[in-house]
């Protein structure tokens, strides 16, 4: 089940976070969105996500391990897209290691685009990132 996420989620989406930045905590802002998938009480995935006047970018996404390739990724990004179209937003991007090719086919399915190169980007410089667009 897909849901707005809580402050009772904190820990929650914090551990699963670690997977994306052994340094991860939420931070909500008030244009910062996040919607959790959440099955027999634990926290599968989630997504946050800005919406920034007429568009939306893309902050952390992730889907445990161990849940991957099951529909759960389609089904918050999916989310993601309706909360933004709801909110009159024309685009949404994300920047994405170019080394994540997992996460990279899955946006190019979803009709994202690779736009751009941000050279030396990630790790201290020694990976880049692609900006990834898609027009909604």
């Amino acid at each position: 089940m897909i849901r707005e996420y809580n402050e009772l989620d904190f820990n929650k989406v914090n551990v699963l976070g670690r997977d994306l930045d052994i340094n991860f905590i939420i931070k909500l802002t008030p244009e910062r969105k996040c919607y959790i998938y959440e099955k027999n009480d634990e926290i599968l995935g989630f997504i946050t996500f800005d919406i920034l006047i007429d568009r939306v970018e893309i902050i952390d996404f992730i889907v445990h391990i161990n849940h991957r390739k099951k529909g759960i990724g389609s089904l918050l990004l999916n989310k993601a897209i309706e909360v933004s179209i709801s909110n009159n937003c024309k685009s949404i991007s994300l920047e994405v290691k170019s080394t994540n090719k997992n996460a990279i086919s899955f946006y190019i399915k979803n009709n994202f685009k690779n736009v751009s190169t941000r050279k030396r980007y990630y790790e201290n410089g020694s990976i880049d990132a692609y900006l990834l667009y898609r027009e909604l």
